[in-house]
């Protein structure tokens, strides 16, 4: 008997291209056999019953064939009919919007270009800051020109009233103004510095974050 260790076989053709084995003589048994050692023996029931499985598979395969075509077959169809004729519309569709798209090109590009320039411009501008010198000088002389006007003010009502501008009361009434300015002066400008900085660094914040965005 030969026993075969590989063989090789060409699937398109069906011829065997390289082959292994040797010869053996001695005892064999049958798969689903009986074990008594004899090759002919035939296990009727085991057979029967892989007859009655093979049968019941068969079965199923035909009801779920029969079920397809006559439910799934039909929608199938229709669903391969509908696609057909949704071709042209798409086809038209995207065609369409190629068109757009194209149409739209210069101005999304020429937008593209503004908006990089006032990105440039916000940078340019928040990178430059304010003038924190200017900002006080100006907190400075709003105070003295609100204080200038209540003096001239408060000249004109002591003059209304008959009193001597040139006494000692009214001239302590200007020290105390004046003194009211100085204090107004010097906290104008700390509040003026303080503000413009914390500006600038909101600017150079607001600058970082959109230059990562």
């Amino acid at each position: 008997m030969k026993i075969y260790t590989k063989v090789v076989i060409d699937m398109a053709t069906g011829e065997v291209e390289h082959e292994e084995s040797f010869e053996y003589n001695g005892p064999v048994a049958l798969c689903g056999g009986s074990g008594g050692g004899g090759s002919d023996s035939i296990d009727e029931k085991y057979n029967d019953r892989m007859a009655t499985i093979y049968e019941a598979q068969q079965g199923m395969a035909e009801d779920y064939f029969d079920f397809w075509k006559s439910d799934y077959q039909p929608m199938e169809k229709e669903q391969i009919a509908a696609n057909r004729k949704l071709i042209p519309h798409q086809t038209a569709l995207a065609e369409e919007q190629i068109t757009s798209s194209r149409e739209l090109l210069p101005l999304q590009t020429e937008a593209s270009k503004k908006q990089l320039n006032v990105r440039q411009d916000f940078m340019d501008e928040a990178q430059k800051g304010v003038d924190v010198n200017s900002r006080v000088s100006q907190a400075e002389a709003d105070v003295k020109q609100g204080y200038g006007l209540a003096g001239m003010q408060a000249q004109r009502n002591y003059s209304r009233t008959g009193q001597n501008v040139n006494s000692g009361h009214f001239a302590g009434m200007q020290k105390d103004l004046a003194l009211s300015q100085a204090k107004s002066v010097a906290g104008a400008r700390t509040k003026a510095r303080r503000t413009a900085k914390d500006e600038n660094f909101n600017r150079l914040k607001s600058a970082a974050s959109f230059g990562m965005a």
